[in-house]
Formats: structure tokens, sequence, C-alpha cells
């Protein structure tokens, strides 16, 4: 094979926010053969020319200023799929400390180039990423195209051959048998690699096939041996925070989750496992600060959705529930409400079809259920997301978790219950908030079943024309659940019943509370059946002087 590249036909992107560089780039690259070269200074200027028309070779810089950078750029191009096989993708960097050159590399571009560089560096380094390119074509293509048993079978005949990328296809290989849970086949190719040499990459496909197998002991025998080897090894450091949390071992899962985004902190699939971690150790703060990570990371990425800034904000809140002293919560609910503040412009928000006066009614509503101020709480409930309770509409996904937790605060166990079980079914919500509301339902769950053993006793006694125990049964269960409106209904419905029916009633001992039933259930977001039925009561109790 030819050692040296031909320019002349290729079509070559530089995408760099400096124009002093981007000139002297293309100089180096004219004076290598190249006629057709073009330059962006931004990522989404750079990604909308390549979706125009691709290119054969991309050199990207890391650092575009604002907006995305040179990963989100060989990122969105992945999964929007649109990436030839063909392409050559160089990323482009001044910074070369370790966490920029691990995530640069986290995405396996062709090459890495440190700035600056000679003629002679950038020729051989385009030659050697081009030859690897021709050479693995059917490989890129059918990984590309997600057709990974294809891609394996493909792998399987470079190594055949002896080619030069052997080892990348060996690689490559027992990746996909673990991404096809062909975990035999996995083991067996890198068993066999093993007994030729005890390759530190070989090892931590092996500790992955082992975590695979549900032998998280193993995994992480073998991946702490590598990580002794190869310290800047983070698929090996993050095998080890894994294989901790499958062993129950939470603190030191946390200090190692810790260590890998000190390592690349810039995937959000590491900033969520360090959320999650935290928090089942109870470190609320780190929790939060690992959301607002990912909120900032997705923020120009492929991945940018409302939902991060959602979850920011419930990693607030749930920091402020759990908070120690009064300074704290202020502290929390303070720094939500100017976070919500600044996300009114926020480009996960811009772009989402969430309105921004629906979070911004929830977060307060939270707030309010939190401090007490249940009845504030129920009015900016209603004013979030009032139509969708009263009818079958669905509530957005992003808020659903949110909503749930009010409706808990509010007592409103039935609708919470509901909306819970409506999610799991349809499986609406990422692991973070499933189980930050299966934390918060648990901790519901004994004032709920005090209320609803209180409540269905309340409703055999009026059953059984026992109006005042029923009554007082039902004062109870209000007690328990100030806003629930069953509870009110069935009071005010009760207190009718009483007076219909017995002589010589105090009907002012009875109107406050008949009327604080009506109040609580004014412009509530009821159902239909429920509001006939409110609209009912509330004609009877006007006859009877109630209201």
């Amino acid at each position: 094979m030819n050692d040296s590249i031909d320019l002349t036909d290729k079509r070559v992107l530089i995408i760099d926010d400096q124009k002093a560089f981007q000139v002297m780039l293309k100089g180096l690259l004219m004076s290598l053969g190249a006629k057709d070269v073009q330059a962006k200074r931004t990522g989404d200027a750079g990604i909308a020319a390549y979706i125009r028309q691709p290119f054969d070779i991309m050199l990207v810089d890391y650092n575009l200023g604002r907006g995305k950078n040179g990963r989100q750029v060989l990122e969105e191009l992945q999964q929007r799929g649109v990436l030839k096989a063909t392409t050559v993708f160089i990323i482009i960097t001044g910074d070369n400390t370790r966490p920029m050159v691990l995530s640069a590399l986290e995405l396996q571009p062709d090459d890495y180039l440190t700035k600056p560089f000679s003629q002679h560096v950038l020729r051989t380094r385009l030659n050697r990423a081009y030859q690897r390119r021709m050479a693995l074509q059917p490989v890129f293509k059918t990984l590309y195209q997600q057709q990974y048993q294809q891609c394996i079978d493909a792998c399987h005949q470079q190594v055949e051959i002896g080619t030069r990328y052997s080892h990348y296809c060996q690689r490559l290989q027992i990746e996909l048998f673990n991404k096809t849970e062909q975990l035999k086949q996995a083991e067996t190719a890198v068993q066999s690699l093993l007994q030729q040499s005890a390759q530190p990459w070989a090892e931590l496909k092996l500790a992955e096939t082992r975590l695979l197998q549900q032998r998280p002991q193993e995994a992480l025998d073998i991946a702490t041996q590598v990580i002794k080897k190869v310290p800047n090894a983070i698929e090996a450091q993050d095998i080890i925070t894994r294989s901790l949390v499958k062993l129950g071992q939470l603190e030191p899962a946390l200090q190692s989750a810790r260590e890998s985004v000190s390592m690349a902190p810039f995937s959000i699939e590491r900033q969520n496992q360090l959320a999650h971690i935290a928090r089942d150790n109870g470190d609320y703060e780190v929790a939060k600060q690992a959301m607002n990570n990912i909120l900032q990371i997705a923020r120009s990425s492929v991945y940018r959705n409302v939902q991060h800034l959602c979850n920011y904000l419930r990693a607030i809140l749930d920091a402020a529930e759990h908070a120690e002293t009064r300074q704290q919560v202020a502290k929390y609910q303070s720094e939500a409400s100017m976070e919500l503040q600044r996300a009114r412009y926020d480009d996960n928000l811009v772009y989402s079809e969430l309105p921004y006066e629906k979070i911004e009614a929830l977060l307060g509503s939270r707030i309010d259920a939190f401090n007490g101020r249940l009845r504030e709480a129920q009015q900016l409930l209603n004013q979030a997301v009032g139509g969708e309770l009263a009818t079958t509409e669905a509530i957005p996904e992003e808020l659903l978790v949110d909503v749930i937790i009010v409706l808990l605060d509010l007592g409103e166990f039935e609708k919470a219950a509901v909306l819970a079980n409506t999610a799991n079914v349809r499986q609406q919500l990422d692991d973070y908030s499933t189980k930050l509301l299966e934390e918060r339902r648990q901790l519901s769950k004994q004032t709920e079943q005090a209320f609803r053993e209180v409540h269905q006793q309340a409703i055999r006694q009026y059953g059984q024309h026992q109006y005042k125990e029923a009554l007082e049964l039902f004062k109870k269960a209000r007690q328990m659940a100030p806003l629930n409106s069953g509870a009110a209904l069935n009071y005010v419905q009760t207190v009718i019943s009483y007076c219909e029916n017995t002589s010589k009633i105090p009907v002012h001992l009875l109107r406050k509370e008949c009327s604080q039933c009506f109040r609580n259930l004014q412009g509530l977001p009821l159902s239909d059946s429920h509001q006939q039925r409110y609209e009912h009561l509330q004609q009877q109790a006007e006859k009877l002087d109630l209201i």
C-alpha cells in the first residue's frame, strides 16, 4: 500500500474558531497537495457543512469557544448516523492535560494532534489514519450501521489475514460480543489472546466480560491490576466503580466514581453514574453537582434535553429536603429559584416544547409543599398541570416525578399512585428519577396507609348511617391529608346527611369545617364525576346554610 495519501481529490474540512490557525493549517494542507479545503468557525456550522456534502477528512479543534466542542462534533455525527465509514476525523488541541486528552480520545477519533505540529507530523498522521480507514472500511461501515454481527465477521476476516490492524479488530470483536451478550464467545476470544500475551487492554476486556457474567469480584480484581499498570485506563476505573456497586460497597464506589470523573469529566454517562452513587450514599451535594455538570455538558451537545434541567432542579430540591439546617434548606431553595431564572433562555428549554411557565409553577409548588404552604402548592400545581390532572391528557414526562411528589405532599395518594403506575407501565422515567420517586413513595407509605384505613373506616360508618362517627373519622383522615379531594367531598357529604337525618344539629359548629372543604376544592382540577359531585354538594350545602 502506498505510504502517502493523495490529497488532490480529497475534500477537507477544518473547524477552528481562530482565523489565524485556519489560514496556517489550510496552507499546510495545500502544500501537501490538497485543493478543496473549507473552514468553519463553529461546531454547528461544521456539522451542517458535513451533512450537506460529507468530507473525506475533518480536522477539528477541541476548544471552539462557545457552542459545541470538537468531541461534541464527533459525538453528534456518530449519534445522528451521518458519519461516513471513509471519513478521517482528527481532533486538534493546544491542551494536553489528562482530562482533556482522555475526554477527546474516548469517542475514538482517528487521531489526536497537539498544537503546534509540523507539516511532517500532519502528513504522517493523515497517512496513518487514512490507510487504516481504507483497510477497515467493511468494519467501520457495519459498525456505523449497527450491524454488529456483520461487524464481528468483518473483524474476524481482518484477524484471519493478519493485517496490522488485527489487535484493533480483536478488541472491537470482543466489545461487540459483550454488547450483543455473546459472553461465551467473548470469554473464549479474550482468553485466547491472554494465552499469547498478557496485554492490559485484553485484561480489561476480560474484566468487562466478567462483570457482564455477574462476577463482579473477579472483574474488580482484574481492573484493579490494570489500573496499576496503566494509570490513565479510564475504562478500568469505570469497571472498578461498577463492580463495587454490584458488590454493595457504596463508599468505595463513590470514591472510584469521583476518580473516574476527574480523569475524564465530559461524559454524561459517567456524571450520571456519579449522581446515582452519590445519592445512594446520602451525598446529595455531590449528586446535585453531577446533575449540574450533565446540564452544562448537554447544553451544546446532541443530548441537549430539557430533562437535564429538570433533573438538576430536582437534585437541588432533593438536597434541600435532606438538609440538616434551615440555613441549608434556604440556600438550596434559593439556588433552585436562581437556576430556574437563568434557565428561561437556556437552549435546553428554548428548543423544547415544554413551556417555561409549567416548570416555574411546578418548582414553586414543590417549594411551597415542602414548607407546609399546602394551599399555595395546590394552586401552583393546578396552574402547571391542572388541565392534565382533570382529564386523561398525559402530563409531560419531564414533570411527572415532581407532579407525583407534590400530590403525595398534598395527600392526593390515589392520583399519585395512578400517575406512578402509568409511568412504570410506559417506562417514562429515567433511572435517577425513578429511584428518587420510589424513595419518596416509601416515605409517604406509612401516612398513606393510615389515611386509607381511617378513610375506609369512615366510609363504612357512613354506609351504616353512623354519621357522627363517620364525621370524626373523616375529620381525622383530613388531618392526615389536608388537601385530599376525595376526603373533602366525603366530609361535606357526611355533614349534609348528618344535618338531613338528625335533629338539633349545631350547624354553626360544622359550617367552618364545611366551608374549609369547599375552599380547598375550589378551582381544583377535578374529574368530571367529582366536578358534578362537587357542584351538587355545593347546592345542598347552601340550602342547609353550611357555607
